[in-house]
């Protein structure tokens, strides 16, 4: 009878280290997947940063976009050396860097409260500044309350709509 118990032990510490070993090679199966799936933006939010820093007088990061409309920008938000908030738009090819002063036009939330007030959104996914038709513009996604996409591309200096793609 006492080895029949001490045999349950036995197997109930194998089966229990061995659910454990599971979970752990779950844990790093899926800390491992998630670092390799944000790689690619993460190198490219660093060289957008770099970028800034060297051609704009980036001192200080504070967010950053990525849009894909007709080409693809990567938009850092931050203060320059004299403390001022800027927009620094880098292309993903090609152009140059595009430097704006936020008091030049509409900041996120200012977009966003528009976009809420107007739309009444169940959900809003991303809202980017960009660039479109040649000039600076906000571009919002979001859910409508059907539950279909919508996109709304704003003036940046402005806040008049450019564009409005609703019900996809």
């Amino acid at each position: 009878m006492r080895r029949e118990q001490l045999g349950r032990r036995r197997r109930g510490r194998r089966v229990l280290s061995s659910i454990l070993v599971i979970i752990v090679i779950l844990i790093i199966g899926t800390l491992w997947g998630y670092h390799h799936a944000t790689a690619p933006i993460n190198k490219v939010r660093s060289q957008s940063i770099s970028m800034a820093e060297k051609y704009a007088g980036l001192k200080k990061e504070s967010a950053f976009y990525w849009t894909n409309l007709n080409k693809t920008y990567y938009t850092v938000a931050g203060t320059n050396k004299q403390n001022k908030v800027i927009y620094v738009l880098v292309p993903q090819k090609g152009a140059q860097l595009r430097v704006m002063q936020q008091s030049d036009g509409l900041t996120r939330n200012q977009v966003l409260s528009k976009v809420w007030s107007q739309r009444n959104p169940k959900k809003v996914l991303s809202a980017a500044l960009s660039v479109f038709n040649g000039k600076s513009a906000w571009i919002v996604s979001y859910m409508n309350k059907k539950g279909q996409l919508c996109y709304e591309t704003l003036s940046f200096k402005s806040g008049k709509l450019l564009q409005l793609i609703e019900n996809i």
